[in-house]
């Protein structure tokens, strides 16, 4: 045999899969604007890699536009190897999108994802936060609650806001919104009934979706009649 031809399956063999190493594999990447306009954070998951003591390190960059000669910038990472980062100081409505690159590095290789975004898309808030419930005289009930704290400006990017409900008991919930105020007056309720109230907010002008449901709110005591 040709010493060509056995230096070429030499390095064929040395780069093979089954010398049981594994073929990198792209971080899925997930972002989210909850603090908008201040930041995008975005999340990123990788299959752990066996038999290696070399923790994984990432590198992530964003820019805007898809253009491959755009100017890069650093995602905000804590350390190398976190699996998180923030991008800062939000272009709003922009016309072109943001373009993210996290690349995974390990000592075999290294494999990247390219996640394309429109922040205004990516808006969700995190739940209202103090929901609490006052009786009131006459069967009333009144919820109150507070923006999340992470929502960085709400005077300027109001939230509305939905409330689900049922009475201890009930195999399902009923819904009220959308709500534009941080309070809601149940009338007609349930004498002696114990109810669980959950909140959830959104964008007022309806980008992105709604948060997740707030913890669960009930009055400390039971209605009076």
């Amino acid at each position: 045999m040709a010493p060509g031809l056995l230096l070429v399956l030499a390095l064929w063999v040395g780069c093979s899969p089954c010398r049981g190493r594994e073929v990198p594999t792209q971080p899925r990447v997930r972002c989210r604007a909850s603090r908008y306009p201040v930041a995008v954070d975005c999340f990123w998951t990788l299959p752990p890699a066996p038999r290696s003591a070399t923790p994984t390190s990432f590198i992530a960059t964003y820019r805007l536009g898809v253009a491959a000669h755009g100017e890069s910038l650093p995602c905000l990472q804590q350390t190398p190897e976190a699996t998180s980062c923030t991008i800062p100081d939000v272009h709003m409505f922009s016309m072109v999108p943001y373009v993210l690159n996290v690349t995974a590095v390990r000592p075999w290789g290294s494999s990247s994802s390219f996640v394309p975004f429109v922040p205004e898309q990516l808006i969700k808030p995190d739940p209202p936060e103090g929901v609490r419930l006052s009786v009131l005289p006459g069967q009333r009930l009144w919820v109150q609650w507070e923006p999340p704290r992470s929502w960085p400006f709400p005077e300027l990017f109001s939230l509305k806001y939905w409330i689900r409900y049922k009475h201890h008991g009930s195999p399902r919930f009923r819904q009220v919104g959308p709500i534009e105020t941080t309070s809601f007056t149940f009338r007609a309720v349930r004498p002696q009934a114990r109810y669980c109230i959950q909140v959830a907010a959104q964008d007022l002008t309806d980008y992105g979706e709604s948060s997740d449901w707030s913890l669960p709110a009930a009055p400390s005591t039971p209605l009076g009649k």
